[in-house]
């Protein structure tokens, strides 16, 4: 896959995560800290968490076609780096009650359910994609054989 394409991904992918963060931190702010007010700089920790969230598209994806085993174990262990690198800001952001184990679990889970998300999102674009190019191929292969 070339650079451009790429980047074209993470693009995508990075600003499905912000939306999908957002939505994940409101939801646990309103649940564990429903009391706390923040200043702007709140608008700052989804743009961080979903490039934290891109990077594996640089270090995961394949060159050439692998099988359906293959792209389970690949999504099973960039979900791992992405669940990891997320705890670890948790624990060592002060803003972030990580003493709290509901809040650390609430947070790995939160994680799973966005990346899953994310993964359902891209694969009904990539699907769409597919099936525009499909037809306009079709479209191509019956204007050859007038």
């Amino acid at each position: 896959m070339r650079i451009k394409e790429r980047l074209g991904e993470a693009f995508r992918l990075y600003f499905i995560l912000v939306t999908l963060i957002t939505v994940l931190l409101m939801v646990l702010g309103l649940l564990f800290d429903s009391d706390r007010t923040f200043g702007y700089e709140v608008f700052v920790s989804p743009l961080v968490y979903a490039a934290v969230g891109v990077i594996p598209v640089f270090f995961f994806k394949p060159d050439k076609e692998i099988s359906m085993k293959a792209m389970i174990l690949r999504r099973v262990i960039q979900e791992l780096a992405v669940e990891a690198a997320i705890l670890l800001i948790v624990f060592n952001a002060p803003s972030i009650p990580s003493e709290r184990t509901e809040v650390v679990i609430a947070i790995a889970a939160g994680v799973l359910v966005v990346f899953v998300l994310a993964m359902i999102v891209e694969y009904i674009f990539e699907l769409t994609q597919a099936n525009e190019m499909n037809r306009y191929l079709e479209e191509y292969h019956k204007r050859k054989q007038e």
